[in-house]
């Protein structure tokens, strides 16, 4: 260790003699680390220890205190020793440590109080950095305080933590907030000096006596106190520095500036003052209940026995049926979609789709169908338009229990005086204790329901070719004809057996004695999502018809009865809110704001989402996605005004359809160039062969629709509304030629593509079929259900074998020995087989002959079975 001058030893070594003994030694045995060291000379003897070692032995040694000697070892290690004379008592130490840190903490409460006396004269970024300086020093202390109080044991020490003065120090970051709050107003030309100089700044009484806007002040204090909260999150004394704070309060107060001036033009908060039905009292007549309860029958009986009327449906379909209804009661009705127009002389009644309400017209009575809709959030705002403004003396609106709650807050509203009528189903409606597993179990009026149309056309086409009975279909995509004869060939019995989607829903009164669910769940953008209660209660509700089907049976088609089940016991959601939607008013208004001449309508739309803020316990904002991209594709022609785009962007365009988009986009050309366009030079090309694909009828249909569509809107443009009628009637008809073919029967086998031959009932040939059962498990009809099965697979009943009940699934050969039973599952069902031959027919060289179907013992249930396979 280098010194100034000759070591101790240097000085005490003799000339020419042996070096003396070294100053001081270790005590032999002694851990290296808390070894003391002994001063060899005399009665003088000094131990010395590291402070690690005083403190083994309750000894502390003071800081600041200087080492007597510092060694250093082999391996660089620098040990400072001290002598007992510098070490105190473990309780004196502690003493020190308090005094010290109270000293240093009044000394910073005092620099807290000389801040506070300066912070009016400091500007933001001065006061910001000396309150941040105090608060780093201040979170330094409490450290020191904690870590004090857990040497001690936490109990003396943490009975003075009070003495921190928390309420203190957040009136301080309080006061600075507040400071901070006046600078930025000033800073944005929103105060004056003198006011943000002023006592109190920032607080809501001089906020009143501010000479500025005080509308605009009291905004910019929400906007203030919003961003306080986010601050706040992490830690109450967390502080943004003073620019990064200014640059995000004035773009939000500039947000908040923009969303309370679009809530002034389109008066969004008084909707409902908007509509001219205010000027009149309404009577509400709510018929609330569960599918087949007779709800929308009574609905109908005020309907007709009224002078004038009109019927708001959903569906076009529904508004056809209702028309037709009403005239067969002697009633002329209209019917009136975006589409079509069946007009009857001297009618007084209109049947239409909902968004086709003529909010200018007065009538008698007026029918609101299927009010739960308003939970929708694509179309949900039609019902909200239709409850606010249609103009009738008398109101009736049908619709599920779950929709009160929505009707209740808009009725609240309008002031508008209500009665509710509770009704309960009329046929009662029983699950099924088991899956249905074959297509010979099915009765006549059985429905099977899947929710795409690709299950739905193979459904039908398996079920055909198994019973050889016709099968009925329903799906979105059908025209609403085409699902009218549909509905006939089943409700007349012609077709057994019905397949559809979820349209089955609404819209028609079908004689349906069973309903199976074939899948539990639907496929949303590429993504599986489970039933909801709402969704299985209004389709199993179409099982059992009043008149026709006492007792309606709901159940599963191939899959586990589990969930379904649990979706009937459980209790749907309620709507509780009504969805909004702009209309051209709204989108001017805002368009003036904006200050520009031609604003794009896709813009507009995305401002009215994002900065409309209508009372979120009643209303919320619809889906606008869809009108959205549509608007985009009009904004090309900077030629159409406003409302004309706007206008296109509500047409009925099925965006998943790449010819309709087409289709659509020269339309827009058409009316942006004002061009006559004929349908023909629309209609995708036709087929060379003779059945045309149903596919391209569908997509036929929909650009017909289309047009006739636009034609109601644009005549001058689109004037071919015959040759659109023509046009739909032959769609219809092929697409029903179609669906009344039977299976072609030169099918290929699925596995090794040869032909099979005519009246072959299975998807494989037979000697696909029996190499494929080889190795495999399979269960008959009454055993454990697979959750694996393809939801279409057809396993032929002639070809099960009988399950063999054996312990650890292996079954008993001759021999008396034990075989294991073949790997894997089949994915048709069936029963369990021996894998490859019986000992019997080994010794023989054959194979083993399939036995025939052990009947099985009858299951005691506790509610009602799948009704017995009707005999021939």
């Amino acid at each position: 260790f280098p010194t100034r001058g000759p070591t101790a030893t240097q000085r005490s070594r003799p000339p020419g003699g042996a070096p003396p003994p070294p100053l001081v030694t270790r005590e032999e045995g002694a851990p290296e680390e808390s070894a003391p060291l002994v001063a060899r000379g005399g009665k003088d003897a000094e131990i010395l220890k590291s402070a690690k070692a005083w403190r083994k032995v309750g000894r502390r040694v003071p800081q600041g205190c200087r080492p007597i000697r510092t060694e250093v070892d082999e391996r660089g290690t620098t040990t400072r020793l001290f002598a007992a004379g510098q070490t105190i008592s473990e309780e004196s130490w502690r003493a020190e440590l308090r005094q010290a840190w109270k000293e240093r903490w009044l000394t910073l409460m005092a620099a807290l109080d000389s801040w506070r006396e300066r912070l009016s004269a400091l500007d933001g970024p001065e006061a910001e950095n000396a309150l941040m300086k105090l608060l780093e020093e201040r979170e330094e202390l409490v450290d020191r305080w904690q870590d004090m109080a857990s040497r001690a044991g936490g109990v003396a020490e943490l009975e003075l933590f009070p003495t921190l003065e928390e309420e203190t120090w957040r009136e301080a970051v309080r006061l600075f907030r507040e400071h901070r709050f006046g600078l930025i107003l000033v800073e944005a030309g929103l105060a004056e000096s003198s006011w943000a100089e002023g006592e109190g700044t920032g607080t809501t009484e001089t906020l009143a006596s501010a000479p500025v806007d005080p509308v605009v002040l009291r905004l910019a204090e929400t906007v203030d106190r919003a961003m306080i909260r986010q601050e706040e999150r992490a830690d109450p004394y967390h502080l943004v520095t003073y620019w990064q704070y200014f640059g995000r309060f004035m773009k939000a107060l500039d947000a908040a500036r923009f969303e309370r001036e679009v809530a002034d033009v389109t008066q969004i908060r008084h909707f409902h003052t908007l509509f001219r039905a205010r000027e009149q009292r309404r009577q509400f007549h709510l018929f609330l209940g569960p599918t087949n309860s007779g709800k929308t029958y009574q609905a109908l009986q005020k309907l007709a026995q009224a002078e004038s009327g009109t019927y708001l449906a959903p569906l076009r379909l529904l508004a056809l049926e209702v028309a037709d209804t009403l005239n067969s009661w002697g009633v002329p009705c209209h019917m009136v979609t975006g589409e079509e127009r069946l007009e009857v002389p001297g009618a007084r009644h209109t049947a239409s789709t909902i968004e086709m309400l003529a909010l200018g017209h007065r009538h008698q009575v007026s029918v609101i169908d299927e009010a739960q809709m308003l939970g929708d959030p694509d179309r949900g705002w039609a019902w909200t338009q239709a409850i606010l403004g249609v103009q009738a003396d008398e109101v009736c609106v049908v619709g599920a229990p779950e929709a009160l709650p929505a009707v209740e807050k808009l009725l609240a509203l309008t002031g508008d005086p209500y009665t509710v009528t509770t009704l309960e189903r009329l046929a009662p409606l029983e699950p099924l204790e088991r899956s249905v597993r074959h297509f010979h179990q099915l009765e006549p009026g059985t429905a099977i329901i899947c929710f795409s149309r690709s299950g739905v056309l193979t459904l039908k086409e398996s079920l055909e070719r198994e019973t050889g009975q016709r099968v009925a279909v329903l799906y979105g995509a059908l025209p609403p004809e085409v699902r009218r004869d549909q509905a006939y060939l089943f409700a007349s019995g012609e077709a057994p057996f019905l397949v559809a989607t979820d349209a089955i829903g609404m819209g028609l009164n079908l004689p349906i004695r069973t309903l199976l669910f074939a899948q539990d769940s639907k496929s949303i953008d590429r993504r599986e999502h489970p039933l909801t209660p709402l969704e299985v209660r209004q389709i199993a509700g179409r099982a059992g018809r009043y008149g026709k089907n006492e007792i309606g049976f709901v159940g599963t088609f191939r899959i586990p009865v589990t969930r379904i089940r649990e979706a009937l016991e459980a209790t749907p959601d309620s709507v509780r809110r009504a969805p909004l939607a702009p209309n051209l008013d709204h989108l001017l208004a805002i368009a003036a704001l904006r200050e520009r001449k031609k604003p794009a309508l896709a813009h507009l739309l995305d401002l009215f989402v994002k900065t409309v803020k209508p009372d979120p316990r009643i209303y919320r904002i619809a889906d606008l996605e869809e009108q959205t991209i549509l608007a985009r594709i009009t904004d090309r022609h900077p030629k159409l005004d406003l409302g004309t785009r706007f206008a296109l962007s509500a047409a009925p365009v099925s965006l998943r359809v790449l010819p309709v988009v087409r289709a659509y986009e020269r339309m827009v050309v058409a009316v942006a160039t004002e061009a006559v366009l004929k349908l023909d030079s629309l209609l995708p090309s036709p087929p060379e062969e003779a059945n045309w694909p149903l596919e391209w009828l569908e997509t036929a249909m929909r650009i017909v629709n289309l047009y006739s569509w636009l034609h109601y809107r644009f005549p001058a443009i689109f004037p071919d509304l015959e040759a659109a009628e023509a046009n739909r009637r032959e769609i219809n008809r092929r697409i029903n030629r179609q669906l009344r073919q039977k299976p072609q029967g030169d099918r290929r086998c699925e596995s090794c593509g040869e032909p099979l031959t005519e009246g072959h009932a299975f998807r494989l040939c037979d000697p696909c079929w029996e190499r494929n059962r080889r190795g495999r498990r399979h269960w008959v009809r009454g055993g454990r259900e697979s959750s694996r099965e393809a939801p279409f697979s057809t396993p032929p009943p002639s070809r099960q074998a009988v399950a063999v009940e054996t312990t650890g699934g292996e079954a008993a050969s001759p021999g008396g020995r034990r075989r294991q039973w073949g790997g894997g599952e089949n994915k048709t069902g069936g029963g369990r087989r021996f894998r490859g031959k019986t000992a019997s027919a080994q010794r023989r060289g054959q194979s083993a002959s399939p036995r025939p179907r052990r009947e099985q013992p009858p299951e005691d249930v506790s509610g009602p079975v799948w009704p017995p396979p009707r005999t021939k």
